[in-house]
């Protein structure tokens, strides 16, 4: 059976709770060109904010790069440091998310998964993330939940169709609306394992309906 791609996002105990204080502002590998630098002005309060951003931006460019070369400790390290430089980048909460995941730190790794899916409103990723990480725990109830509101964000994304399939499975649910979560995946899917997968599922929840009918 596949098992779903898990996207990139970041947790820190003592700046989650300095952030969750703090309004946001409203897609996998986050990329820093989502947290570009603002254009610098003559006020000095806008330059400081500029370099402030640029250091995060740093920041999380050398966790990007430590990540890359498999030092999953000191990215997160680097992701850290970016927050403590500026609290709001997305990419630092999305990002360190996923490895705090990775090695098995769901419940920080859900926490960032928040404040990433505070930060950008619209994307599907943050949300898809805490499904998933709901799903490894064996929450499948909840992680539909999370999968559901990353589809609301984007209707065919194609990672959250996979998840919530496969809890659906999980947990026996066979209706409408999850055949039609399997029809909307089979038409956007490539990957010949999960094109058999959701084949697979398809024939599950139409057996089942034709049973309760």
């Amino acid at each position: 059976m596949p098992t779903p791609t898990t996207t990139p996002v970041l947790a820190l105990s003592g700046l989650l709770l300095a952030i969750t204080l703090l309004p946001v502002a409203g897609c996998t590998s986050t990329s820093t060109r989502k947290n570009a630098a603002p254009t610098q002005s003559g006020d000095p309060v806008e330059a400081y904010s500029a370099q402030r951003h640029a250091e995060a931006l740093e920041h999380i460019r050398a966790a990007e790069a430590l990540e890359a070369k498999g030092d999953d400790a000191g990215a997160i390290l680097e992701y850290r440091a970016a927050l403590e430089t500026k609290n709001t980048m997305f990419a630092a909460w999305n990002n360190m998310g996923h490895l705090l995941m990775k090695k098995g730190d769901y419940a920080d790794a859900v926490s960032a998964f928040q404040v990433a899916s505070r930060l950008q409103p619209t994307d599907p990723r943050p949300e898809y993330n805490i499904g998933l990480a709901y799903q490894r725990v064996g929450w499948a109830q909840d992680s539909i939940v999370h999968f559901e509101l990353a589809l609301d964000r984007e209707d065919s994304y194609l990672p959250a169709l996979r998840g919530i399939v496969r809890s659906a499975e999980m947990v026996g649910q066979s209706d409408q609306q999850t055949l039609d979560y399997i029809r909307t995946a089979l038409l956007r899917e490539t990957n010949e394992q999960w094109q058999t997968y959701f084949q697979r599922q398809r024939y599950r929840v139409e057996s089942q309906l034709d049973t309760k009918n």
